[in-house]
């Protein structure tokens, strides 16, 4: 297989953020897992919404390697124990597949199911399994990582309720480019926004503008885009997910690339009082000196 063929069958490295956000979830996960150390009857679901291959693809000066992705991270976790069933989305069906034959390989024992469709589709039939009569009895740990807005807002209200731990990478810098600084945005940039954020066109309007403080030519005031919009992005989502859909929601991880700019807001929603404080001190770990 060529470098080129073998870099479109993985997801490609997106900087150290990339790392820190893993490095977060499995450090969840083992925990997760901890609390259930004791408790074989305990039936556990591991969830994950972009799945991709497994591994990431990193080009470090000219060198071609790679890096453990999520599914490969949290398939390999046996202690002290392992979940039950995995299930595994990706949509894009190249990189299903390869994800597919590593877990043909690799983790035979694993209960592991991998499916190529759309995440909000699954999310919804998540929701019907776990109001059933069997799925009442699993308890869910989930990771939603889209690359921009895929995740619609209705997919998470489907999951209202529900004994599920979800640590979602909220893509607050991309959101942030939809709303332009003088409020003149597209109908269809309006209509993802309005889809991702669950609110309305004036909702946004009033949020994330206000009059400006200049005047135009014709001595009317116009709108000007609030400061800090990427951190009111988060702010909105987050809390509109803690009013409507689950009880807590962590602090989030802010993510940033290599010159500081904020990229991503990672966070996990939950009905856990516990898995709350869990989910806090692995988002912002207290350092004690030796």
């Amino acid at each position: 297989m060529s470098l080129s063929e073998n870099k479109q069958n993985k997801n490609e490295f997106g900087g150290l953020w990339t790392v820190e956000k893993l490095e977060i979830l499995e450090t969840y996960a083992r925990q997760f897992l901890k609390v259930f150390k004791n408790k074989s009857s305990a039936k556990l679901l591991y969830f994950d919404g972009f799945a991709g291959s497994g591994e990431i693809s990193h080009i470090n000066n000219g060198i071609y390697n790679t890096i453990e992705g999520s599914t490969k991270r949290i398939l390999d976790i046996n202690e002290p124990r392992s979940f039950n069933i995995y299930y595994f989305v990706e949509k894009n069906k190249p990189l299903a597949d390869s994800l597919q034959e590593m877990i043909n390989r690799d983790y035979q024992s694993k209960k592991a199911y991998v499916v190529s469709k759309d995440c909000n589709e699954k999310l919804r039939d998540l929701a019907i399994f776990l109001n059933s009569a069997k799925g009442k009895h699993y308890k869910v740990l989930a990771f939603i990582d889209p690359k921009g807005m895929q995740l619609k807002w209705e997919s998470l209200e489907a999951l209202k309720g529900l004994n599920i731990d979800l640590w979602i990478l909220n893509p607050t810098s991309g959101c942030n480019r939809l709303l332009k600084t003088n409020g003149n945005i597209s109908t269809e940039w309006k209509n993802r926004l309005k889809l991702f954020l669950g609110i309305k066109e004036d909702e946004i309007m009033d949020y994330f503008y206000k009059p400006s403080s200049q005047q135009n030519l014709f001595g009317f005031s116009e709108i000007e885009k609030e400061r800090d919009s990427i951190q009111k992005l988060h702010e909105l989502y987050a809390t509109r997910i803690k009013q409507n859909i689950f009880k807590y929601v962590t602090e989030p991880k802010v993510l940033r690339d290599s010159k500081g700019r904020i990229l991503f807001h990672f966070f996990m929603a939950t009905n856990n009082d516990i898995a709350l404080r869990i989910g806090n001190s692995v988002v912002n770990p207290k350092f004690t000196k030796i």
